[in-house]
């Protein structure tokens, strides 16, 4: 059930269902929040997190949408508020990671990145601005601590990841005083398709704490920041301080051709 003095108002949660984001709807739901739960590929995994979500007592839907074509993601803030009613916030966890490096750098993977991580959060954030809201909207976005640890590899999606970096302190300027703007970046978290546990726990150990942060610290940090109504233009390191280990190469491909 809602947590006593809970907050209210209806929350989309980009990549919502799964690893990091589901966490989040979780987290958010606990604390109150009614949550559209947006997909891509993941429908099944969305419908099983609002059906748990609604068997605890809350409020979610299910909102698809390719996030390559950011003209559809305009849409997305308006379907939530016609099942959950006026939206008071938007976290921007969904995200394109695919590997390039400046020698195999191609537009269409560039432009697959900037349309996913940065332009699509930008019509959404838009779209919230200009849409009625319950009282103190905000906007988590979720980053990455490469923005101040990059290495050689991933170079569109780091690209991406600064961009939206630069972008959290303009948009709260620009969007000051009615809307808050703030960002989460997360070390290394979960095993990835490239980045195996035994490569996750020997990154993370290397942290200046020797461990790594969890999925459900990632939560409560984008909980803190909109519920914290004096904090906006920040960005929060929830990373063990790994973002202090600087490496030439991702952990998944240290030691790859000799590097």
């Amino acid at each position: 059930m809602p947590l006593a003095g809970s907050m209210g108002g209806a929350v989309l949660v980009t990549g919502g269902s799964k690893r990091i984001g589901r966490e989040i709807s979780l987290k958010l739901s606990k604390a109150g929040f009614s949550v559209g739960i947006h997909y891509n590929s993941s429908g099944d995994a969305a419908s099983k997190l609002s059906k748990e979500i609604e068997e605890m007592g809350g409020e979610a839907c299910t909102l698809h949408c390719d996030l390559k074509d950011a003209e559809s993601a305009r849409s997305l803030i308006g379907e939530m508020s016609d099942s959950l009613g006026p939206p008071v916030g938007l976290v921007n966890n969904a995200s394109l990671f695919k590997l390039d490096r400046i020698e195999d750098i191609s537009q269409e993977n560039w432009n697959s990145h900037m349309e996913v991580n940065v332009l699509s959060p930008l019509v959404m954030i838009s779209e919230l601005s200009k849409s009625p809201t319950v009282a103190n909207p905000w906007i988590v976005n979720i980053l990455d601590f490469k923005i101040e640890s990059p290495n050689a590899d991933y170079l569109s999606y780091t690209a991406s990841r600064f961009a939206m970096h630069g972008l959290t302190s303009s948009l709260a300027i620009d969007l000051a005083p009615e809307i808050r703007v703030n960002a989460v970046a997360p070390g290394h978290i979960l095993t990835s398709d490239i980045l195996g546990k035994n490569a996750l726990e020997a990154a993370q150990s290397k942290s200046l704490l020797g461990y790594g942060a969890t999925s459900e610290e990632i939560a409560e940090a984008v909980l803190f920041l909109a519920t914290s109504k004096s904090i906006t233009g920040q960005t929060i390191f929830v990373d063990s301080g790994e973002r202090m280990n600087q490496r030439r190469r991702d952990p998944a491909l240290e030691g790859v051709d000799g590097s």
